[in-house]
């Protein structure tokens, strides 16, 4: 959970600043000229001057005016052809990556989203491939087809796609776990829409970068193959071909050997030029980098080299007229910005959604997220200037003293690692001893009230709560022992009591290791107790400051008056109750029971009922079993006991088995508005997809409905060509509301809708909520662990708590708080 994040670099003229730009600049220069080989490559035949097959001279003749880098061993134009012995290499090199990633993607992907006997199938097949050396698989399959470029297509293919198939698997599993996968499947989406629709495109950033290594490798391993013989056969024009062919004849004519050596090694070097420090490979060799250093500093080699300062004016962070715009338009979204973190206190950072509170904590740290860029002020970090750092300086300040727990641990955590290890490769850049590292991640993880034996640190963060996903993510984060913390939202999951117990516990850890922490929330009551200092923001800028209650009364919907919500409408004369005696109830719930494998039972013989147009408001601890509830409900976990009833028709337990029209009827509102949508797609295409799907309206009328629904909940035309990354929290929970309205909808289940969002933020959403349900007819399920959610919606309210459903209250009109 270590901040790594390289910063835009230091100032202007600055020798430092310029040094990370210089591959920067390099890259481009690469690109075309790798462009250019290719297309010399592919067009090279036409520009021969001479026919690359027949002989034109006599062999190993002196370079001359008719042949300008001489002959070959047949006496063939050596310009001729090195000119044309590049198109084969090319060709087939390109059609071993779309063979390869097609068949890898495709078994990387089916091994995540099946699990069970197709993955144990898939990777013991990629385990046994990656167990052969490639030389000599290539030699074997070769020999059983037979020379030429077909085998050898065939050889790198099988010996790229066990890797292939590995990486594809390990992002699959880490994209599956987004709320926007979930909701996809519980709609009854196909395998193949969930596959390529939701995860593929998820996939494109880390398969294009390393795409352009494949290349490397394959061109490298195609033309090793033509200088072995088992490639292209003669008289084929080939670079690896010719250079077999005139090695004996070295001596007497070296540009044959030289000039398709030269061409081969300009094509790959510029294609390895081009895809250096691209994306998530940079990433990888910055933290690389970084841990040495940390060992380095450690060890004592860097001693000496210590920047000037860092323990000097008692502050962990400080920023002076900070100020972040947009890239493309300029607009400001930190404006003027001062803020200091003492160390060994604990500031607390709040404000509405989109006031600037994450963007201003990350420039703290030297990281300006995609898209911002600083336009001025200054940046101290742990007595540090990072405005005139490099990126591998930074990087090695931030691991070494900083700790950053960002807001959705869903996305943050490495869904493809178990707690235990999860936590063993934090410890370990502290050269902890091994037998000791095992204790420490025990301890930290009985700090923060989660399990520490053997069933819970093998389990991975998909399978965890959401409570228990922040409170691993903060473990990872104290287990380093950090000088500066920085928590985003870290209880956004969690129900006040726990949210209470758990500040408290993490700010007591951090008091005893004098640690600074920045505490970054919407909820003024949840930080009020444990923050020295409190700073408000808004609009992006700092409105005021101070203790937490001079400030309690003037921050919006934190003290003073809320807008009332609009109390429910009588349906047809009637309340919830009687329209169940009336009309039987729309959902029931009898005696459902839901294991959890090794982690033991999660729901024990749970019933409740929910009428036509009623509402049920769920409410208990976190991890109680709420969310689970809901999505035995949806048939996304398949109860061990009991059964679910649609108007009195049973339901299959399993998602796989239920009926399109059933899936349609119930729609799911998954909890974090940060994670629920695609980030790939637009919010036209999210909201109008249960509309194609279920065939709702005509495909002439797709985008009108799409418009009639978006203004609903209350967003504009403009709104449907954006994607999430350009809408609030707000604006994202309105529009999954929107695509769970748009299947039409017989209950709407709302999972946590508004434990993401700020207080006034989360009252319009639930105003909305009742508003859009009321007109529609629509009932209502909620899960909460916030009371206020519950005095607002009104209706009856189940209480859930270890698994069990404790008791159910009586309906009772909304109110305002």
């Amino acid at each position: 959970m270590t901040a790594t994040h390289s910063s835009p670099g230091g100032s202007a003229g600055s020798p430092r600043a310029a040094a990370p730009g210089r591959p920067a600049r390099r890259k481009p220069v690469a690109a075309v000229l790798f462009g250019l080989l290719v297309l010399l490559a592919l067009c090279g035949p036409w520009l021969a001057p001479h026919d690359p097959l027949t002989g034109a001279g006599i062999p190993y003749a002196p370079v001359s005016g008719d042949h300008l880098l001489g002959t070959d061993h047949l006496g063939s134009d050596v310009l001729s052809r090195v000119l044309a012995g590049g198109r084969v290499l090319v060709l087939v090199t390109l059609a071993v990556l779309l063979a390869a990633y097609a068949l890898g993607t495709a078994a990387g992907m089916l091994a995540a989203y099946r699990g069970g006997w197709a993955e144990t199938l898939v990777m013991r097949l990629a385990d046994v491939l990656l167990g052969l050396p490639p030389l000599v698989l290539i030699a074997v399959i070769t020999t059983g087809t037979g020379p030429g470029v077909f085998g050898v297509a065939i050889s790198v293919v099988a010996v790229m796609l066990p890797d292939i198939a590995r990486i594809v698997r390990a992002s699959t599993v880490q994209a599956l776990a987004h709320d926007y996968v979930e909701v996809a499947v519980a709609r009854g989406e196909t395998t193949r829409s969930v596959l390529f629709r939701e995860v593929l495109p998820n996939l494109a950033v880390a398969l294009g970068a390393d795409a352009g290594v494949r290349f490397v490798g394959a061109a490298y391993a195609v033309a090793t193959a033509g200088f072995l013989g088992l490639g292209a056969q003669p008289p084929t024009p080939d670079w690896g071909l010719m250079i077999l062919e005139n090695r004996g004849g070295l001596a007497l004519q070296p540009l044959a050997v030289l000039a398709p050596s030269a061409m081969l090694l300009a094509l790959l070097l510029t294609a390895g030029l081009m895809v250096d420090g691209f994306g998530p490979l940079s990433a990888v060799r910055g933290a690389v980098r970084s841990k040495a250093a940390v060992r380095r500093r450690r060890t004592g080699q860097d001693r000496g080299r210590e920047p000037a300062g860092v323990r000097e004016d008692g502050l962990a962070a400080v920023a002076r007229g900070l100020s972040l715009t947009v890239t493309e338009t300029g607009r400001p979204v930190v404006r003027d910005v001062d803020l200091s973190v003492p160390r060994g206190a604990v500031v607390a950072l709040i404000g509405d959604s989109g006031s600037g509170k994450t963007s201003t904590a990350l420039a703290l740290l030297g990281h300006t997220a995609p898209g911002l860029e600083k336009e001025s002020g200054t940046v101290r970090l742990l007595g540090t200037d990072i405005g005139g750092l490099a990126g591998e300086a930074l990087r090695a300040l931030r691991a070494r003293s900083v700790a950053y727990v960002a807001q959705d641990p869903r996305t943050s955590l490495p869904m493809h690692l178990c707690v235990g290890t999860l936590l063993d490769e934090q410890l370990r850049l502290l050269d902890i001893p091994a037998a000791a590292r095992r204790a420490k991640a025990e301890a930290v993880l009985r700090r923060l009230s989660l399990p520490s034996d053997t069933a819970f640190l093998s389990r991975r963060p998909h399978q965890l709560s959401g409570g228990q996903r922040q409170r691993l993510a903060i473990a990872a984060a104290l287990a380093r022992d950090p000088e500066l913390l920085v928590l985003d939202e870290p209880t956004s999951a969690l129900d006040p009591e726990n949210t209470a117990r758990l500040l408290d516990e993490v700010v007591a850890l951090c008091r005893d290791a004098s640690a600074a922490v920045l505490l970054i929330s919407h909820d003024l009551a949840a930080v009020a107790e444990v923050a020295d200092t409190v700073v408000v923001m808004s609009e992006g800028r700092v409105v005021d400051s101070g203790s937490a209650e001079l400030l309690r009364s003037h921050v919006p919907g934190q003290g003073g008056e809320d807008t009332p919500l609009t109390p429910p409408r009588p349906r047809d004369g009637a309340g919830p109750s009687q329209e169940c005696v009336a009309g039987g109830d729309l959902l029931r719930v009898e005696g459902l029971t839901v294991d959890r494998g090794r982690s033991g039972r999660v729901l024990s013989d749970v019933s409740l009922a929910v009428p036509p147009s009623g509402r049920l408001c769920v409410i208990g601890p976190s991890g109680s079993g709420k969310s689970t509830l809901l999505r035995a409900i949806t048939g996304l976990v398949e109860p061990v006991g009991g059964r679910v009833l649609l108007e009195g028709e049973p339901l299959a337990p399993a998602l796989a088995r239920r009926e399109q029209d059933q899936l349609r009827r119930l729609q799911l509102v998954p909890q974090n508005p940060y994670d629920s949508l695609n980030p790939r797609h637009s919010v036209r295409r999210i909201v109008g997809r249960p509309l194609w799907q279920f065939g709702l309206v005509p495909d002439e009328a797709v985008e009108r409905e799409t418009q009639a629904l978006l203004a609903r909940v209350g967003l504009t035309p403009e709104h449907a060509a954006r994607r999430p990354a350009a809408l609030s929290g707000g604006e994202r929970q309105r529009v999954a509301l929107a695509r769970a309205l748009a299947a039409r909808p017989d209950v709407l289940l709302c999972d946590e809708v508004t434990s993401a969002l700020d207080r006034s933020t989360a009252l319009m959403v639930l105003d909305l909520l009742d508003e859009v349900c009321r007109e529609l007819g629509t009932a209502l399920v909620v899960v909460t662990h916030d009371r206020m959610v519950v005095d607002r919606m009104g209706g009856p309210t189940a209480e859930v708590a270890e698994g069990l459903l404790m008791h159910t209250g009586t309906d009772r009109p909304a109110t305002s708080v």
